[in-house]
């Protein structure tokens, strides 16, 4: 069945993404994939499909501003995940996408690794269905003394050696002083990549002249640069290079959040993957030394996303899930909200914000998406139960009840829609 040209939502409760208070009783209008008209006692147009939420939540779709698109099965390790070839980590991604969308995830930004590029493109030239708009910086930009596993050398990791496509399916390109940082930015670019990812792993950081110079060549191609920061150097480094968004922020200082705030930095949050760690990490085969130092690091995690809020900084919600499998042992990527709220001070409706218009901000697309405002794309999740009460509900996908991506209904779960 086609279609309908219009579609009318006749909400019990909106919660537009914007922050603003909820509105009750009130009505969105959708002409083909945007959104035309928002608010109260708003005339239904003749021949309009109707959509009846009254008695539950309307709010934008959700976004995981920081994942990965690796198709690692649950319980991967590293011999796993390297020795199972591209294409079958590949077809694992796609389900994946499809169980994100199926959570209410309207956008996701792949952080790192060549599927993402694939799926895109597949969704581009109309043969994939049913997966969220997907961000991707297809390659990520590695300093040669940040490479992952010391142990492995050089060509296997760089997919432009690498007869294996490179870690998880095509990760990293290496790449050392200016002139290589611009050949690598523009190489990802020319792959397709929406965005341009830096790895910023241990103390090791690009200086600045390379930072500044991977920032240009995305700003000449109408790209942005996000960055994997785990330490206060790399982020400071980030900010004054002009990344556009810092991923983890792990140390970051006030100076440095309030430095970022003037620049229009989004950062970045990823509590999930520790959590995950804590909770899941001795069936995956972590050491009871490893996840213990994950617990007792947990409440330093905390403290960079209390501060970012504290000083006023727009705060996204990402996972890092596909870096590890076991933030996939969780029903939903919703899980960050419950985290911001219970460990970093934030009202579930500043969650709420975080995962829907900062998420879309961080993935660049911001004037497309995240918020329930005339000329947005209508991205929209109906939810059974009222998530400022109660922030996790968005963590059972049984109480998301309908799925909307650029005015399409992907998921419906005991909705009927009626025409009037």
């Amino acid at each position: 069945m086609a279609e309908a040209a219009i579609k009318v939502i006749k909400t019990g409760m909106l919660i537009d993404g914007t922050g603003a208070a909820p509105i009750e009783n009130a009505t969105v209008i959708i002409e083909k994939t945007k959104i035309k008209a928002v608010g109260q006692n708003i005339q239904i147009p003749n021949a309009a499909e109707v959509i009846d939420a009254t008695g539950k939540t309307v709010m934008p779709g959700l976004i995981d501003a920081h994942m990965h698109c690796s198709g690692h099965k649950l319980g991967d390790t590293l011999r796993d995940a390297l020795s199972r070839p591209i294409e079958v980590r590949l077809i694992k991604a796609l389900f994946d996408a499809k169980d994100y969308l199926a959570a209410g995830f309207t956008t996701v930004k792949s952080c790192g690794g060549i599927n993402g590029v694939f799926l895109k493109r597949a969704v581009d030239d109309g043969i994939l269905t049913g997966v969220p708009r997907i961000i991707t910086s297809g390659y990520m930009l590695q300093h040669p003394l940040g490479i992952l596993y010391p142990f492995m050398d050089a060509e296997y990791i760089d997919a432009r050696t690498s007869k294996l496509a490179g870690l998880a399916g095509g990760l990293t390109l290496l790449c050392d002083g200016v002139d290589e940082c611009i050949k690598a930015a523009r190489y990802t670019l020319g792959h397709g990549a929406d965005f341009i990812k830096i790895w910023s792993r241990r103390n090791t950081i690009f200086n600045l002249d390379e930072l500044k110079v991977i920032v240009q060549t995305a700003a000449e191609n109408n790209k942005f640069v996000t960055v994997h920061a785990e330490n206060p150097k790399q982020c400071r480094s980030s900010v004054v290079a002009g990344a556009k968004t810092i991923d983890h922020c792990y140390g970051i200082e006030d100076e440095v959040i309030e430095m970022g705030n003037k620049a229009g930095v989004i950062y970045v949050s990823t509590l999930i993957e520790a959590l995950a760690t804590i909770t899941y990490g001795a069936g995956a085969g972590y050491s009871p030394e490893e996840i213990e130092s994950c617990r007792r690091n947990f409440d330093n995690m905390t403290q960079p996303y209390k501060k970012i809020r504290k000083l006023g900084g727009v705060m996204a919600i990402g996972t890092d899930s596909g870096a590890t499998t076991l933030v996939r042992m969780y029903s939903s990527s919703a899980v960050e909200l419950e985290l911001l709220v219970k460990h970093c001070d934030f009202t579930p409706m500043e969650a709420i914000v975080a995962a829907t218009k900062n998420g879309a901000l961080a993935s660049f697309i911001g004037d497309k998406t995240g918020t329930i405002e005339p000329g947005k794309f209508a991205d929209i999740i109906i939810v059974d139960g009222d998530p400022l009460k109660d922030i996790k509900i968005l963590q059972d996908t049984n109480k998301i009840k309908m799925v909307m991506l650029e005015g399409k209904v992907e998921i419906e779960r005991s909705l009927t829609p009626k025409i009037v």
